[in-house]
This record gives structure tokens, C-alpha cells and sequence, in this order.
């Protein structure tokens, strides 16, 4: 008489590598994850810098200010929501962005302190 079936090595094997599909599977995406999460605290920090940049081609050329807060940003409505959040740390973006005037032209630095 035949059995037909597989061994309990044979099982062990396919299991061994299945659980290594899996790890490198797992580590891939935590890795693309991390990488997008970057991305994207990035982006939030651009978009307040073009949001100052918004507020200071609207309102800039009346006032002296060299600085601007976020909250001020969203409380003015130039940033839509009640807060920003980075996606890495979930908690609120709390900072400024400091306006330059250098070479004949204005620059928008975000800067993880508020305004002096």
C-alpha cells in the first residue's frame, strides 16, 4: 500500500521558507513605509512654507514681519484645519517659517521654533 502525502519534513521545508518569504516581505514594507513618511513630513513643511509665502505676498508689504507662525497661519485660514500634523510623530507641527529677503529675492524657511 501507497500513502500519498507529504512527509513532516517536507512540511518543515515549505513552512522554513515561507516564514523567510514573509520576514523580507515584512522588512521591505516597513522600509517603503519609513520612506513615505518622510516624504510626506517634507511636503507638510513645503506647504507651510508656501502658505507664508501666500500671507506675505497678500500681507507682507504692511507689516515688517521677517516671521510667521503656523498657528497665526491657521488661525488667518491661509492653512485649512485646525493643526498640522506630522505623519512620522502624529503630533501636532508647532514652529514658524522665517522670511528672508537676500539677492534680490524672498526665501521661506520652516524652522522648528517659534517666532523671535
Amino acid at each position: 500500500m501507497k500513502n500519498k502525502g507529504f512527509t513532516l519534513v517536507e512540511l518543515l521545508a515549505v513552512l522554513v521558507i515561507l516564514a523567510i518569504i514573509v520576514t523580507i516581505t515584512a522588512v521591505a514594507v516597513s522600509s517603503i513605509l519609513s520612506s513615505s513618511e518622510n516624504s510626506v513630513s517634507d511636503l507638510q513643511k513645503k506647504n507651510v512654507e508656501e502658505a507664508a509665502k501666500v500671507y506675505y505676498l497678500k500681507e507682507g508689504m504692511n507689516t515688517n514681519a521677517t516671521c510667521v507662525s503656523i498657528e497665526y497661519l491657521i488661525d488667518e485660514g491661509y492653512i485649512e484645519g485646525t493643526e498640522v500634523t506630522d505623519p512620522k510623530t502624529k503630533e501636532p507641527i508647532e514652529g514658524s517659517v522665517k522670511i528672508t529677503y537676500a539677492s534680490n529675492q524672498y526665501s521661506y524657511k520652516y524652522q522648528n521654533s517659534s517666532c523671535e
